[in-house]
């Protein structure tokens, strides 16, 4: 990774005309969003609700838009310092950015010291090596430890209106799972807990995954008679963790037997089933 050290402000290029651009946009499409609202009193709550969500993805795009056109290409100036010495400003490049808002393009300018080119933008702002967004990976990832790859596609495509195939999910769970052990290197660097949970919990599964056809195919025992060409493998995973006790009535227990995807919201008291993914992406 380049060290580099930002110039100021001043040594920037000039606000670039695409920002205000995108400020018009914004505000054009807010203001539909707002006529709609406002004309649709004939339309089921649904049919309206479906139709904000759907304008607000798109407004969504706009913004993000509006995000990178701010950072001025990331222009920096002809030179700038890094830990490798001076470098200059070479051509502009472009990027693709595929976010749970649809995908755009990221042009910024390439910088160079001796044999190595970099782009400052993408080191400031951590942009993902491949296009897709680590929060749209977040997302595909958590489909993806639910439900089958093609299970995750179709929803994303469903709510979001996102393409994505079922290779590129694969991919991205894929390339998730390589930055295990850097996770918890990373973690095992980190200050310890002051006191540890009353209790230490550990837990085994293990889970059917289905094998790639062309590793099947390298399977050559013989299949007793009766048995089935095997088609999945055992995927074992295990997890340690400490927790403290939490007091429960014998009805709570008997209640989240009954319905185990409940919960319990606290402030109004009202208990309401809400899918895991909903409560990570779409609530405090």
């Amino acid at each position: 990774m380049t060290v580099i050290n930002l110039p100021g402000v001043t040594d920037q290029a000039e606000q670039p005309s695409d920002v205000e651009k995108y400020i018009d946009d914004c505000k054009t499409k807010f203001n539909q969003i707002l006529l709609e609202v406002l004309n649709g009193k004939d339309q089921e709550a649904h049919h309206m609700e479906a139709a904000i969500f759907r304008s607000l993805l798109e407004m969504g795009l706009l913004l993000l838009k509006l995000f990178f056109a701010n950072h001025n290409q990331g222009d920096y100036g002809k030179t700038m310092e890094t830990a490798l010495g001076t470098a200059g400003r070479g051509r502009k490049s472009e990027k693709t950015y595929f976010s749970v808002f649809g995908k755009l393009k990221v042009i910024r300018y390439l910088y160079y010291v001796g044999d190595e080119t970099f782009a400052p933008l993408d080191i400031i702002l951590n942009l993902p090596v491949r296009c897709y967004s680590y929060f749209l990976s977040e997302m595909t990832d958590l489909l993806n430890i639910r439900d089958a790859y093609s299970e995750g596609v179709s929803f994303l495509k469903k709510f979001f209106g996102i393409q994505l195939s079922v290779s590129a999910s694969e991919t991205i769970s894929a390339e998730s799972s390589e930055l295990y052990e850097k996770h918890y290197d990373l973690r095992n660097t980190l200050p310890k807990a002051a006191e540890a949970g009353e209790y230490t919990a550990v837990s085994f599964d293990g889970k059917g995954v289905p094998m790639i056809k062309k590793e099947a195919a390298k399977i050559t025992g013989r299949q007793g008679k009766g048995k089935k060409k095997q088609k999945k493998k055992k995927a074992p995973v295990g997890a340690r963790y400490d927790i403290n006790a939490t007091p429960r009535t014998a009805e709570e227990v008997a209640g989240n037997l009954v319905y185990p995807g409940v919960m319990k919201m606290s402030q109004t008291g009202l208990t309401i089933a809400i899918p895991f993914l909903f409560r990570k992406f779409f609530m405090t």
